[in-house]
């Protein structure tokens, strides 16, 4: 396939895709693919100022900002033995031009906020492997486990990409009864350590910044046909940092959610 960005600010750019698929026998399925990517910055990219007083921190957009292009090669196998579990795991190498990327480019320091701002990496690239496996535990219930090693460099400044964890895991559970109306799933993810550096002149001083998890819990209950109850908390472990880790503490929701 190809697919066409016309874009009023940033051109016209055509980007390929070939993907091949192939299943020896019914339980096993082999891909590959090739193609190339485009991605303009969004708006809050550009232009969105959001500062977040009680973390300390301020994320500015950057007008100058150039659309990212990339290069993507993937190998993946899927087996499902039976059909109560899937099992899959990938290989892939990605190469980015202008990569949009988040930095910090000022500490701040007693009563000013740190201020990040996007810029482009002028070229980058990612590559590793993922490794997934799906169970139903019992009707209803199914669990889903994730790792990824990737590794993610920065070649215009030749180190490790700033704030990328080389290892990356998820666990996710979900229930559903349908006759109940009841639905409820739970969403976690750990990431390792990521460096971050210090720009001082030419020189700069690396930073690694400890593990972190988050957790995401959500429960949903029908009342009646058309109309349902749901609750939640994001980020329930409070996970987050003012200088390397930027993200909204514990919050938690709910509400009422209708369906004509």
């Amino acid at each position: 396939g190809v697919r066409v960005d016309i874009d009023s600010q940033f051109g016209v750019y055509p980007t390929p895709k070939l993907v091949i698929r192939f299943d020896p026998i019914d339980e096993l399925t082999l891909r590959a693919s090739y193609g190339m990517g485009f991605r303009a910055p969004v708006f809050k990219e550009l232009y969105l100022r959001f500062e977040n007083a009680s973390a300390g921190y301020v994320v500015a957009g950057n007008s100058e900002l150039q659309p990212e292009s990339s290069q993507a090669a993937n190998l993946g196998v899927e087996y499902r033995p039976a059909n109560w579990i899937w099992l899959s795991v990938s290989l892939f190498h990605n190469a980015i031009e202008n990569l949009i990327f988040p930095r910090a480019v000022d500490a701040g320091g007693a009563g000013v906020a740190q201020r990040f701002a996007y810029v482009n990496v002028a070229s980058a690239y990612t590559q590793g492997m993922e490794l997934s496996a799906r169970l139903r535990i019992v009707e209803g219930l199914s669990v889903e486990a994730g790792y990824a090693l990737i590794h993610a460099y920065d070649e215009e400044n030749e180190r490790p990409l700033e704030g990328r964890a080389m290892h990356r895991g998820s666990l996710n559970l979900r229930y559903r009864h349908p006759s109940w109306g009841f639905e409820a799933a739970i969403r976690s993810s750990v990431f390792g350590e990521r460096p971050f550096y210090e720009e001082s002149g030419e020189e700069y001083e690396t930073t690694i910044a400890e593990p972190y998890a988050t957790v995401d819990i959500r429960i949903a209950q029908r009342l009646w046909e058309h109309l349902t109850l749901f609750i939640g908390a994001e980020n329930l472990l409070d996970a987050g940092h003012p200088e390397h880790l930027p993200m909204q503490p514990r919050s938690f929701y709910g509400g009422i959610g209708g369906n004509l």
